[in-house]
């Protein structure tokens, strides 16, 4: 065989096995008859997206798994206890390594692939990255977007330029701010904030946006 032919095959194999770890989606290929017509984009999309921060915490990872690194408050203490595991534990080792690793990639795409400008810096978490695809890159010009998302959306220092953009291109419907006092969401902590936001596509006319705070439940 040429050896071209042979360093082509390795190299898609390489691709492969990578496509099947990060598990790659790609909205026009997944979605043709969305993206491919005159017009493109969804016309409703709803959502609850993770809450999560994008790189891997050490005390949350081991929870439940490794006790003594979960609740460990002293990060030289905690790395100490994560390599020795190379030795006591090397498939638990294996894994956050690989967990690690991946969540490395993740951020580096994130930063530099250009589709996440308004919500790709600073501690990426991963509600403003749903919801700047949502909002901004998939929906279409006459649709709508109903997300379930934190208040920081609008508050907080990190979100402004999206939020912002938001408001600037008159895409902001509503936005109800929520405390969860009495348990809307049994399993995250009373004090947090969330948000029902809902943002229109690009050619719809949004003359006002109704905004609402603090309220504990749906009748307030």
């Amino acid at each position: 065989p040429n050896p071209d032919d042979n360093a082509l095959q390795d190299l898609i194999e390489r691709a492969t096995k990578i496509a099947e770890q990060q598990r790659f989606f790609h909205w026009e290929l997944e979605f043709p008859e969305i993206f491919g017509g005159s017009s493109i984009g969804f016309d409703c999309i709803l959502g609850n997206p993770p809450w999560d921060k994008v790189k891997k915490e050490e005390k949350e990872w081991f929870a439940g798994k490794v006790p003594e690194i979960a609740e460990s408050d002293s990060k030289g203490y905690r790395t100490q206890l994560i390599n020795e595991l190379e030795e006591t534990d090397p498939p638990l080792y294996e894994q956050w390594q690989l967990a690690s690793k991946r969540s490395a990639q993740t951020s580096k795409f994130i930063r530099e692939s250009g589709r996440y400008s308004l919500s790709g810096s600073g501690e990426i978490n991963t509600y403003p990255i749903f919801t700047e695809l949502a909002g901004l890159h998939i929906v279409g010009s006459t649709g709508r977007v109903g997300m379930v998302v934190k208040t920081g959306l609008a508050t907080d220092y990190r979100t402004q330029d999206l939020f912002g953009k938001f408001v600037e291109e008159a895409r902001l419907v509503s936005l109800h701010d929520f405390v969860n006092e009495e348990g809307l969401f049994p399993d995250v902590a009373p004090p947090e904030r969330f948000c029902l936001l809902t943002l229109a596509g690009s050619q719809i006319e949004v003359d006002a946006f109704e905004f609402s705070f603090f309220s504990t439940n749906l009748e307030m």
